[in-house]
């Protein structure tokens, strides 16, 4: 019987530099210590551990943590690697495999290509050319690791897509797998959460309906990427997963990246990074969700303080009501049985900053139903005076010359950005003085702010056609009956209590009638 039963142990990490991964490839490794070991009759091979794509950098690898069990059960007693660095790149953790693992168990350590075999030299596993190699080790990984996140992170910078799975509501792209495409089945999730939460659904509500209808989660829908052996896990929407959704930036079509980092190139462990150092970049990919809608569900679902009662329901008022003075949120109160329900300041219900501003909710009731009734009647009427061929023929100049003043503005803004550019050269080349550049730089730097703030307007401004969407909208709703959060989330933006019960209700598009009847009278 042999005397040494061996683990063979080979290790090939991604971080290897490209000229070396063939050298360093798993076969040839496990070819050159084969050879090795062919003409050593007291060798018998037990088994062969291969941890193939891991890091050197710690020990936590599967195949590593598998030859550690079977030291510890004396199933082997040799180990054998191609070099000190395929055991690993931590000058730590290496040197206590080294100090305390071998002589514990009394193992036979073999390095092929570092002319080390403490059982045959153990002269060699104490020389100073060891401890050196293994710091040496640790440098590499050290250097490439930090080549690796400064490539990462240009690579983000220039808005490529770093990960192995897109957000769910997309694709990697086929022909670049730094960008993505919209998967048409998860964007119907996407956009009816949305549509939920515009509805004035509460969260509660929004969850039990997609289990409900047994809706797939974003763990379920993407199980070809989930290594979990429980068939069941993430089989059901919870508040974590839907807020995911809700808060995802991704659906307005920017690339968010870079909001973790790992501690350091030994450990795994990441640690979350502020806002201001995240990896932005917008129009990166196409939008599922419009920035206005995306917007509005934040401030509906989380901006507004937006309490629940115990049936998981949005109480009507959450978030509108502020008091007209201090600007404080309004405290609901109801009396015991909950039929006599009122509000008033929050600023004086805490400290009594304010004073209580006091409204009881019927007469709220009362004032907003017949403020948004008479708002509706306004615009229906304005919106019957409207000739509708004019209209059509109107929105089509509109949008083309919307679109003609932007290329020209473009041109503008080419032309002042080549000026400055010459003169900066121009400088470069004492072919002007440090004056001349300042007043010249100063002219320029004014003509192109102008250009960039008239774009800008261009591009903010609310069209003709966006307004007139939005008058058929409010036509289609009609009179209403009665008010209930459903109504508040489409018409009103905040509504202010005064000190004697005065209401005021502002509405989301507070120019709308101005700027309908501008388009009329175009």
């Amino acid at each position: 019987m042999s005397k040494w039963r061996t683990g063979i142990y080979l290790r090939l990490s991604s971080d290897d530099d490209d000229d070396k991964l063939e050298s360093n490839s798993i076969t040839n490794q496990r070819n050159l210590i084969n050879y090795h070991l062919s003409d050593m009759k007291d060798i018998t091979v037990y088994k062969c551990y291969a941890d193939d794509g891991y890091t050197g950098t710690d020990f936590d690898r599967p195949s590593f943590q598998e030859m550690m069990d079977d030291i510890r059960s004396r199933k082997i007693n040799c180990v054998v690697v191609k070099d000190l660095s395929r055991l690993g790149r931590n000058y730590i953790n290496v040197g206590h495999f080294i100090d305390d693992t071998i002589p514990r168990y009394k193992i036979r350590f073999i390095a092929v290509n570092d002319n080390v075999d403490s059982y045959l030299r153990p002269e060699s596993m104490n020389s100073l050319e060891v401890y050196f190699k293994n710091l040496m080790n640790e440098s590499f990984a050290k250097d490439i690791s930090k080549k690796i996140r400064t490539s990462f992170a240009i690579s983000k910078k220039n808005g490529n897509f770093i990960g192995v799975v897109a957000p769910f509501g997309y694709l990697k792209d086929p022909d670049d797998n730094h960008k993505f495409i919209v998967d048409k089945e998860a964007e119907k999730i996407i956009k009816n959460i949305f549509k939920m939460a515009m509805s004035g659904m509460s969260r509660q509500e929004i969850i039990k309906k997609l289990n409900d209808t047994h809706t797939p989660t974003p763990a379920k829908y993407l199980k070809d990427f989930c290594n979990s052996k429980n068939p069941n896990v993430g089989s059901k929407w919870t508040l974590d997963s839907l807020d995911k959704v809700i808060k995802n930036r991704n659906y307005i079509g920017t690339l968010i990246q870079g909001k973790k980092a790992r501690i350091s190139h030994k450990k795994h462990n990441t640690l979350r990074v502020p806002e201001d150092e995240w990896i932005i970049v917008p129009n990166h990919h196409k939008a599922i969700i419009k920035e206005e809608i995306f917007n509005q569900v934040q401030d509906i679902l989380y901006n507004r303080n937006a309490r629940v009662s115990p049936n998981g329901k949005m109480y009507r008022y959450t978030g509108f009501l502020k008091c007209a003075d201090c600007k404080t949120s309004m405290y609901k109160f109801a009396k015991k049985g909950g039929k006599d329900v009122f509000f008033y300041c929050g600023a004086y219900h805490k400290k009594k900053n304010c004073t209580k501003h006091y409204i009881t909710e019927k007469e709220l009731d009362d004032i907003v139903l017949e403020t948004i009734n008479k708002y509706i009647e306004l615009i229906t009427n304005l919106d019957e005076k409207i000739n509708k061929d004019i209209s059509l023929s109107y929105l089509e100049y509109e949008k083309e010359n919307k679109e003609f003043k932007l290329i020209e503005l473009d041109k503008e803004e080419q032309k002042y950005r080549k000026l400055l550019n010459e003169i900066k050269e121009d400088y470069k080349n004492d072919y002007i003085s440090k004056k001349d550049l300042d007043i010249f730089k100063d002219r320029y730097m004014f003509e192109l702010n102008k250009i960039l703030l008239e774009k800008d307007e261009i591009n903010n401004s609310t069209s003709s056609n966006e307004n007139i969407a939005r008058i058929n909208r409010i036509k289609e709703i009609g009179k209403i009956d009665f008010v209930d959060r459903n109504i508040l989330n489409e018409f009103v933006d905040v509504i202010y209590i005064s000190e004697e019960r005065g209401v005021e209700v502002i509405f989301k598009y507070k120019n709308l009638y101005e700027d309908a009847l501008r388009y009329l009278n175009s």
